[in-house]
């Protein structure tokens, strides 16, 4: 419990210091308090006035009791001036604001800031949920906030805790209802009473009680499904993607095969009937020598059309060795003739 107090703290911490920072960028006067507006008594506080530039003097007034000012003078180009109060009573309570010196004359003044005291009067109110502080999204809830004393205004305060509540609603009477709750209305809440009288002066805080906001069974079931369905309806197109691109790989190999398969079929068709040049010689070579070479050079051509489809390929030696003359070796190097034979 402590360690949330803390972390809460220092979340409502962090929060100001961005609240300051968004109200030190802004060129507006303005006029806020650190930690909050909210102080219980004896606490220290810190009230900041933002003024344009060119401002000589500044002061801060308190409008209760009497009236009184605060005076400061802003060093160099210095635009944010604070004031502290270390240990604030029911006299620092009321409405704040800046006002500021420009060109020979009081000209401007900020927004009014109301600061309250807590804990003037020692009655420590309670703070009961109806019908339960545990609840859904979409019911409705009603906070009890009841006094020891006749107090005629309550205040419900939500965040902060019981030291600098934050967001703090009043209302003439004691039960304050939230209707259709949602999951951000969730966390510590507490309350004050008052009078009219003297409005900022507040009660001691009553016990935090803390609103829990969760989904039902239901719900949760329900949400659950719908997620496990989501996901496997993207694994199921995904599936389906991959299958998709498979198939058109597969597709795509077939026909290179085929493509690949139809001109290898092709060349060994053109190889198995090669058109064949024959070369023949005269039967009185040796009387007659050589004749030139395109008159003993005779050349049949065979169509790819007309060839017979049984053929047998013969390997024809046409130099026949002379008188005289040692026959070539088998080894020696010569051209080869292909001639095409026909079996009947």
């Amino acid at each position: 419990m402590a360690a949330g107090l803390a972390l809460l703290l220092g979340l409502v911490a962090a929060l100001e210091e961005v609240t300051w920072a968004h109200r030190a960028s802004s060129s507006s006067p303005c006029i806020w308090a650190v930690p909050g507006a909210v102080i219980p008594n004896g606490s220290s506080v810190r009230i900041f006035c933002r003024v344009p530039p060119g401002v000589t003097a500044l002061r801060l007034y308190h409008g209760e009791p009497g009236g009184r000012w605060h005076e400061r003078l802003p060093e160099g180009a210095q635009d944010v001036v604070n004031f502290s109060l270390p240990k604030v009573t029911q006299l620092d309570a009321g409405k704040y604001f800046c006002d500021y010196w420009k060109q020979r004359s009081w000209t401007g003044q900020t927004e009014l800031l109301e600061l309250v005291v807590t804990g003037i009067y020692k009655d420590q109110p309670s703070l009961t949920a109806h019908p339960s502080a545990q609840t859904v999204p979409g019911g409705n809830l009603t906070l009890q906030c009841q006094p020891v004393s006749r107090y005629d205004t309550y205040i419900l305060c939500r965040g902060g805790g019981d030291s600098f509540p934050q967001d703090c609603s009043p209302q003439s009477h004691s039960s304050f209802l939230i209707s259709f709750v949602s999951l951000d209305q969730a966390g510590p809440y507490t309350c004050y009473a008052t009078q009219s009288i003297s409005p900022h002066l507040w009660t001691l805080p009553s016990n935090p009680l803390l609103l829990s906001v969760k989904l039902s069974l239901d719900v949760s079931t329900a949400i659950v499904a719908s997620a496990a369905a989501a996901f496997l309806l993207l694994v199921l197109l995904l599936l389906l993607l991959l299958l998709c691109l498979r198939r058109r790989r597969g597709k795509r190999s077939m026909s290179r095969g085929a493509a690949y398969d139809g001109t290898k079929g092709q060349m060994r068709h053109e190889s198995s009937s090669p058109p064949v040049l024959i070369h023949g010689e005269s039967e009185d070579h040796d009387a007659q020598g050589a004749e030139p070479e395109a008159a003993r050079q005779r050349d049949t051509l065979v169509p790819l059309a007309e060839a017979p489809q049984e053929v047998t390929y013969a390997q024809l030696h046409p130099v026949r060795p002379r008188a005289g003359v040692a026959p070539l070796l088998s080894q020696d190097p010569e051209a080869c003739v292909y001639a095409t034979l026909t079996l009947s």
